[in-house]
């Protein structure tokens, strides 16, 4: 009787640490679509990674779209001669993960300005996935994208 009481503590034991691994999994890709829209983000402070200089990128006004990535994200590398195309039709901007690699800035060659943002950054805008890509509206985040993304897409994404 005591094995059997044992057995079923075990059970739930087990099916409670899976539901939080679970919980915790969904929750990390999902956290920045559930959390973000509607937020406000004005400004993202960081260094420049051409001059190594403190800079600030303005997403107050208008429509930006904002890519979350890293040097060091293959799936981030293989997004950017789709971003480049993007950039010649909308108003994009990146925020860069350390740690950052200049070599591998130089070669994917962004049209868009980036800022390396410092951790804190990201953590408060619940990024744990890359690339993640905001869609900003006048300082609001409207739309949260988790994942690489094309032209087509954007096309749809960004009518409101």
């Amino acid at each position: 009787m005591e094995e059997k009481k044992n057995g079923k503590a075990i059970h739930i034991i087990i099916f409670l640490l899976v539901a939080v691994v679970l919980f915790f999994n969904i929750f990390s890709y999902f956290g920045a679509s559930i959390m973000l829209p509607g937020r406000e983000l004005r400004e993202i402070q960081g260094i420049d990674p051409l001059t190594d200089r403190r800079i600030s990128l303005d997403v107050s006004q208008g429509t930006v779209i904002l890519n979350i990535w890293a040097t060091w994200c293959g799936a981030c590398i293989v997004e950017m001669p789709e971003l480049n195309r993007i950039a010649d039709k909308y108003k994009v901007y990146g925020a860069i993960k350390p740690v950052f690699k200049y070599e591998v800035y130089r070669e994917v060659s962004p049209k868009f300005r980036s800022v390396i943002a410092p951790e804190e950054f990201f953590g408060d805008l619940y990024i744990s996935v890359l690339p993640t890509t905001l869609l900003i509206q006048d300082g609001i985040i409207k739309k949260v994208h988790t994942g690489t993304l094309d032209a087509a897409f954007v096309e749809e994404w960004t009518k409101f």
